[in-house]
């Protein structure tokens, strides 16, 4: 499961930055983890989730979760990929 924003987009193995984390929280509170997975354990443990992502014109913003679902199937490719470094 992982968390959706109002715009239907979600928090996926893909958001990885270049260097090469994923920074979930919000403006005053973010964090980076190095691995997808530890990023999610943080996004379920927040009252409410919110992670960055990459808007329309390429800069990063805040998105909220409004729900929870399963992870896409064309994002579980990447999960996939991403397991080796998860150790």
């Amino acid at each position: 499961m992982v968390p959706f924003a109002k715009d239907g987009s979600c928090f996926h193995p893909g958001l990885i930055r270049a260097k090469g984390t994923y920074l979930v929280g919000g403006k005053t509170d973010r964090k980076t983890f190095k691995t997808f997975v530890a990023g999610l354990d943080y996004l379920k443990s927040m009252r409410t989730a919110r992670w960055w992502r990459p808007s329309v014109n390429g800069n990063s913003g805040t998105v909220t979760a409004v729900k929870w679902d399963r992870l896409p199937a064309e994002f579980a490719a990447l999960l996939v990929t991403a397991k080796p470094h998860l150790t």
